[in-house]
């Protein structure tokens, strides 16, 4: 499995790249410091792919 860090993770275009790198079986890193964002969209993000 490869890693891989995704800054800004928790935006809408960092969620969906998490998303399609999750269900491509990478290990997923965010960092966000959620001034535009919410660790709601993390959530989401765990619900859609089953993975957290």
């Amino acid at each position: 499995m490869k890693n891989i860090m995704i800054t800004g993770g928790a935006g809408y275009i960092g969620s969906h790249i998490a998303v399609e790198l999750l269900e491509k079986d990478f290990d997923v890193i965010i960092y966000d410091n959620l001034s535009n964002s919410s660790l709601e969209s993390m959530k989401r993000v765990e619900k859609i792919t089953n993975k957290n």
